[in-house]
């Protein structure tokens, strides 16, 4: 009977683990609870058992690989117990006094005595402890000094040898580039150059986990592309104010255009329509932590000077909720790239969105793009007629 090995759930959070190393190989006999795999989880590396007993009949996932829980990882045929069983009990001895006395090789013995890693003190995994041995680190000692953590991983053991063996800048290269350091040859100090040189050489790509934000925009931009739009071409002429950002300029006309279009107001919530009384403005912002679509609030009732002030905090302060919610109308400018023309995706529920070029003499080229389920034709070509005579006055 052929029994499948899993990668198992080791933490509440875990839904993918990684092989850091096979214990057994194909044709190994393997008792119930053995040691065979260990595995990387999000929180720990610890060693995975065998839940029964045969031999090793296939490794499906290589060392270094990352599967979902409850992915087959190995299987064992139990059947070839028996078998095994049988190969190892004793057997019959007929043989004389003589053919039974043992040569010993002094010189063997020795040898496997000075090759044996020494015995490894203080609290930590067995796998752990072995390569502690390997390369002759102290677990007790740096526990002691409060430089492992107790028990020690795996995991914790590569840092302490990271540590020994690159350079700072060559162990941030290793763990950018998710680099297993058995690649190396650890008997010098190994610089960055080194590392690039096998990151180039083997064509390995950098890691990056995407940041919540980042994850929020890629859901956004999903839910954006479903909806039905249409898209309104424009070009507007406005007359830049000294000391006022031309983002705030627009902010301040969409937002009076808007009071008079209550339909760039609202938002549908099952099959209902919610038209709220205040110009909530989502604007796209970039920093340096990301890129936010930060909601100004009551816009139509704030001057020039506080939506420029707002512009500037914004860049900086800490977000909260409120900073990233409750709009129904959007813009976004790129005209301070250089771009003359561009059109932009609508921001969660929002109306719709106003994609600003570069201003050339006075004159800037902008694409609505309109929520069709809220705005018809003629009412987003109303409301896009009122904000360009808004425009001019601000």
């Amino acid at each position: 009977m052929e029994y499948k090995v899993i990668m198992p759930i080791l933490s509440d959070t875990m839904d993918k683990g990684k092989i850091v190393k096979w214990l057994v190989k194909v044709g190994d006999y393997v008792k119930k609870e053995t040691p065979i795999v260990e595995v990387e989880s999000d929180k720990a590396t610890m060693q995975v058992e065998a839940g029964v007993e045969g031999v090793v009949k296939e490794i499906l996932v290589n060392v270094g690989e990352e599967v979902p829980v409850k992915t087959p990882i190995a299987i064992i045929d139990t059947e070839q117990k028996a078998a095994k069983t049988e190969e190892s009990k004793p057997q019959p001895q007929t043989q004389s006094k003589e053919e039974t006395k043992t040569t010993v090789d002094i010189d063997e013995i020795l040898n496997e005595i000075i090759s044996s890693p020494k015995a490894v003190s203080g609290s930590a995994s067995p796998a752990a402890k072995k390569k502690a041995a390997e390369y002759e680190i102290d677990i007790e000692e740096l526990q002691n000094k409060g430089e492992l953590p107790k028990p020690a991983h795996l995991k914790d053991i590569d840092e302490v040898i990271i540590k020994k063996y690159f350079t700072p800048k060559a162990a941030k290269l290793i763990k950018e580039y998710n680099l297993d350091i058995n690649n190396f040859k650890l008997d010098h100090k190994i610089r960055s150059e080194e590392v690039l040189n096998y990151i180039k050489q083997n064509n390995i790509p950098k890691i990056t986990k995407l940041t919540p934000n980042q994850i929020a925009v890629i859901k956004n931009v999903q839910n954006s592309i479903k909806k039905p739009t249409f898209l309104i071409f424009e070009k507007i002429n406005i007359t830049k104010k000294e000391g006022i950002k031309l983002t705030a300029q627009i902010i301040k006309a969409l937002a009076l255009a808007m009071q008079k279009n209550p339909l760039t107001r609202s938002v549908l919530k099952e099959n209902k329509l919610l038209t709220y009384p205040a110009s909530n403005i989502s604007v796209a912002v970039s920093r340096d932590d990301g890129l936010y679509m930060c909601v100004i609030k009551n816009a139509e009732e704030k001057s020039l000077n506080e939506i420029n002030e707002w512009l500037k905090e914004i860049k900086t302060k800490r977000l909260t909720i409120e900073d990233l919610s409750g709009s129904t109308f959007g813009i976004s400018n790129l005209g301070m790239f250089g771009i003359e023309r561009f059109t932009a995706l609508i921001n969660d529920k929002d109306a719709g969105i106003g994609a600003f070029g570069k201003m050339n003499e006075g004159e800037i080229k902008v694409t609505f793009t309109i929520d069709h389920r809220i705005l018809n034709g003629v009412e987003a070509a109303k409301f896009v007629n009122d904000f360009k005579e808004e425009i001019k006055n601000v």
